[in-house]
Protein backbone atom coordinates (compact mmCIF):
# COMPACT_ATOMS: atom_id res chain seq x y z
CA UNK A 1 0.00 0.00 0.00
CA UNK A 2 1.41 3.42 -0.88
CA UNK A 3 1.54 6.29 1.59
CA UNK A 4 -1.17 8.19 -0.27
CA UNK A 5 -3.62 5.34 0.23
CA UNK A 6 -2.90 5.30 3.97
CA UNK A 7 -3.45 9.03 4.24
CA UNK A 8 -6.58 8.76 2.09
CA UNK A 9 -8.05 6.14 4.43
CA UNK A 10 -7.33 8.21 7.55
CA UNK A 11 -9.48 11.12 6.36
CA UNK A 12 -13.10 10.66 7.30
CA UNK A 13 -15.56 12.20 4.85
CA UNK A 14 -19.20 13.13 5.11
CA UNK A 15 -21.06 14.26 2.01
CA UNK A 16 -23.91 16.68 2.77
CA UNK A 17 -26.53 17.26 0.08
CA UNK A 18 -29.17 19.97 0.29
CA UNK A 19 -30.43 22.59 -2.13
CA UNK A 20 -30.47 25.14 0.72
CA UNK A 21 -26.92 26.53 0.78
CA UNK A 22 -27.30 28.04 4.28
CA UNK A 23 -28.15 24.60 5.71
CA UNK A 24 -25.16 23.06 3.91
CA UNK A 25 -22.77 25.67 5.28
CA UNK A 26 -24.17 25.55 8.82
CA UNK A 27 -23.97 21.77 8.95
CA UNK A 28 -20.48 21.75 7.44
CA UNK A 29 -19.23 24.23 10.04
CA UNK A 30 -20.95 22.34 12.89
CA UNK A 31 -19.52 18.97 11.90
CA UNK A 32 -16.00 20.19 11.17
CA UNK A 33 -15.90 22.00 14.52
CA UNK A 34 -17.33 19.06 16.46
CA UNK A 35 -15.75 15.93 14.93
CA UNK A 36 -11.99 15.42 14.67
CA UNK A 37 -10.30 14.42 11.42
CA UNK A 38 -13.40 15.13 9.35
CA UNK A 39 -13.65 16.52 5.85
CA UNK A 40 -17.13 17.64 4.89
CA UNK A 41 -18.01 17.71 1.21
CA UNK A 42 -21.14 19.54 0.12
CA UNK A 43 -23.36 19.32 -2.93
CA UNK A 44 -26.38 21.52 -3.74
CA UNK A 45 -28.09 18.81 -5.81
CA UNK A 46 -28.38 15.09 -6.30
CA UNK A 47 -26.55 15.28 -9.62
CA UNK A 48 -23.57 17.04 -7.99
CA UNK A 49 -23.57 14.48 -5.19
CA UNK A 50 -23.45 11.61 -7.71
CA UNK A 51 -20.39 13.20 -9.33
CA UNK A 52 -18.65 13.46 -5.95
CA UNK A 53 -19.55 9.88 -5.03
CA UNK A 54 -17.96 8.69 -8.26
CA UNK A 55 -14.79 10.73 -7.66
CA UNK A 56 -14.11 10.26 -3.93
CA UNK A 57 -14.53 7.81 -1.10
CA UNK A 58 -17.28 8.99 1.24
CA UNK A 59 -17.86 7.52 4.70
CA UNK A 60 -21.42 8.79 5.16
CA UNK A 61 -23.93 10.37 2.79
CA UNK A 62 -26.43 12.78 4.37
CA UNK A 63 -29.09 14.17 2.05
CA UNK A 64 -32.23 16.21 2.20
CA UNK A 65 -35.34 14.53 0.84
CA UNK A 66 -37.05 17.40 -0.97
CA UNK A 67 -34.80 18.89 -3.66
CA UNK A 68 -35.45 19.99 -7.22
CA UNK A 69 -34.47 17.44 -9.82
CA UNK A 70 -33.25 14.26 -8.14
CA UNK A 71 -34.87 13.95 -4.70
CA UNK A 72 -33.15 12.41 -1.69
CA UNK A 73 -34.62 8.92 -2.15
CA UNK A 74 -33.54 8.84 -5.79
CA UNK A 75 -30.05 9.94 -4.72
CA UNK A 76 -29.98 7.25 -2.04
CA UNK A 77 -30.88 4.59 -4.60
CA UNK A 78 -28.20 5.83 -6.99
CA UNK A 79 -25.62 6.00 -4.20
CA UNK A 80 -26.42 2.40 -3.30
CA UNK A 81 -25.34 1.43 -6.82
CA UNK A 82 -22.17 3.62 -6.81
CA UNK A 83 -21.04 3.11 -3.20
CA UNK A 84 -23.04 0.25 -1.70
CA UNK A 85 -21.15 0.15 1.62
CA UNK A 86 -21.57 3.88 2.32
CA UNK A 87 -24.11 4.49 5.09
CA UNK A 88 -26.94 6.82 4.12
CA UNK A 89 -28.87 9.31 6.25
CA UNK A 90 -32.00 11.12 5.08
CA UNK A 91 -33.08 14.56 6.32
CA UNK A 92 -36.57 15.89 5.79
CA UNK A 93 -38.82 18.69 6.96
CA UNK A 94 -41.78 16.60 5.85
CA UNK A 95 -41.82 13.48 8.02
CA UNK A 96 -44.05 11.00 6.29
CA UNK A 97 -44.43 7.34 7.16
CA UNK A 98 -44.41 6.31 3.48
CA UNK A 99 -41.15 8.21 2.84
CA UNK A 100 -39.57 6.60 5.90
CA UNK A 101 -40.65 3.11 4.78
CA UNK A 102 -39.32 3.66 1.25
CA UNK A 103 -36.06 5.08 2.60
CA UNK A 104 -35.48 2.12 4.88
CA UNK A 105 -36.62 -0.63 2.51
CA UNK A 106 -35.49 0.65 -0.88
CA UNK A 107 -32.63 3.03 -0.18
CA UNK A 108 -31.28 1.17 2.86
CA UNK A 109 -30.83 4.29 4.98
CA UNK A 110 -29.27 3.92 8.39
CA UNK A 111 -30.76 7.00 10.01
CA UNK A 112 -33.42 9.63 9.55
CA UNK A 113 -33.29 13.27 10.75
CA UNK A 114 -36.27 15.60 10.79
CA UNK A 115 -35.88 19.33 10.26
CA UNK A 116 -35.42 21.54 12.09
CA UNK A 117 -32.30 19.57 12.97
CA UNK A 118 -31.10 19.12 16.52
CA UNK A 119 -27.37 19.97 16.21
CA UNK A 120 -26.36 17.83 19.21
CA UNK A 121 -28.22 14.80 17.86
CA UNK A 122 -26.71 15.23 14.37
CA UNK A 123 -23.17 15.40 15.79
CA UNK A 124 -23.76 12.48 18.18
CA UNK A 125 -25.28 10.20 15.53
CA UNK A 126 -22.76 11.00 12.78
CA UNK A 127 -19.76 10.73 15.14
CA UNK A 128 -20.99 7.30 16.27
CA UNK A 129 -21.52 6.20 12.67
CA UNK A 130 -18.01 7.38 11.73
CA UNK A 131 -16.50 5.53 14.69
CA UNK A 132 -18.35 2.36 13.67
CA UNK A 133 -17.06 2.71 10.10
CA UNK A 134 -13.51 3.13 11.39
CA UNK A 135 -13.74 -0.06 13.48
CA UNK A 136 -15.17 -2.04 10.58
CA UNK A 137 -12.39 -0.75 8.31
CA UNK A 138 -9.72 -1.72 10.85
CA UNK A 139 -11.19 -5.22 11.18
CA UNK A 140 -11.33 -5.62 7.39
CA UNK A 141 -7.67 -4.54 7.01
CA UNK A 142 -6.56 -6.91 9.81
CA UNK A 143 -8.47 -9.77 8.20
CA UNK A 144 -6.96 -9.00 4.78
CA UNK A 145 -3.45 -9.00 6.30
CA UNK A 146 -4.09 -12.33 8.04
CA UNK A 147 -5.43 -13.84 4.82
CA UNK A 148 -2.38 -12.57 2.92
CA UNK A 149 -0.02 -14.15 5.46
CA UNK A 150 -1.96 -17.44 5.31
CA UNK A 151 -1.90 -17.40 1.50
CA UNK A 152 1.85 -16.79 1.42
CA UNK A 153 2.43 -19.61 3.90
CA UNK A 154 0.25 -21.95 1.83
CA UNK A 155 2.07 -21.03 -1.38
CA UNK A 156 5.47 -21.50 0.23
CA UNK A 157 4.53 -24.74 1.93
CA UNK A 158 4.93 -25.44 5.61
CA UNK A 159 8.15 -26.67 7.17
CA UNK A 160 7.19 -29.13 9.89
Amino acid sequence: MNSFAGKEESVRRVLLVDDEVDILESLRELLEASIDDLEVLTAPSGDEAVKLLKEQRVDILVTDFKMPGMNGLELMRESQRIAPKTPRVLMTAFPDLQIAIEAINEARIENFFTKPLDPEEVVRVLAAMLDDRKLVSQRERAFARAMDVARRKAEGGEDT
